[in-house]
């Protein structure tokens, strides 16, 4: 009896072959991104039929923070009347 590998199939081509193990971890691929794998056996005897499709979207990578502003220097008042109050500042 012959040893069973495994393929991997990415969007229709294979990505991986003669696998042992019956995982596998794809790399290098495009952010929120969605692929499609599908997974065959292999022996002395040929390759199966390609396994049921299944459809998994890649992760969005978190965006970058914004700085925080500079914190604001030199308040001061510049005038007043009875219901108003004049700011400045140099930030």
């Amino acid at each position: 009896m012959s040893e069973i590998t495994y393929n991997v199939y990415r969007d229709g081509e294979k990505v991986a072959e003669k696998l042992a193990e019956n995982s596998y971890t794809d790399t290098d691929l495009e952010p929120g991104t969605t692929y499609e794998y599908q997974v065959s056996a292999e022996n002395d005897a040929g390759e199966s039929n390609l396994s049921e499709k299944v459809s998994v979207t890649t992760e969005e990578p978190e965006p970058e923070p914004e700085p925080e502003p500079d914190e604001v220097e030199g308040l001061e008042v510049t005038g007043s009347t009875e219901n108003t109050v004049d700011l400045k500042w140099n930030k």
